[in-house]
């Protein structure tokens, strides 16, 4: 099996599974853990997974560029923005934080 075609049949797994595991995807396709390995690198690196320790997930909109997720369910985020405001007494102080991105 080509290497390209391995990879579009972990994005199936993961599609189908919600998860993949690197020493479970190196038996299913009798290749090494160092091969799996980089042939998740390579489709984080596309944007087509999320690496984490041991394999991979799905990726999160959560990680999305800020221009890509901020016309995302704006009606659902003015709800919340409406009663979270509710919640702040007059006198008081609040930060609001975005957090930063992961470190890879």
């Amino acid at each position: 099996m080509l290497a390209s075609q391995r990879k579009q049949h972990i994005l199936e797994i993961l599609a189908r599974d919600k998860q993949v595991h690197s020493t479970e995807l190196s038996q299913h396709f009798n290749v090494s853990e160092d091969s799996i390995r980089r042939d998740l690198r390579e489709l984080a690196a596309a944007g087509l997974l999320q690496r984490v320790h041991g394999g991979a997930l799905p990726v999160s909109a959560a990680i999305a560029p800020f221009e890509a997720r901020k016309s995302v369910q704006i009606d659902a985020k003015k709800t919340i923005a409406q009663k979270a405001a509710a919640l702040i007494c007059p006198g008081q102080v609040v930060i609001v934080d975005g957090g930063q991105p992961p470190l890879r």
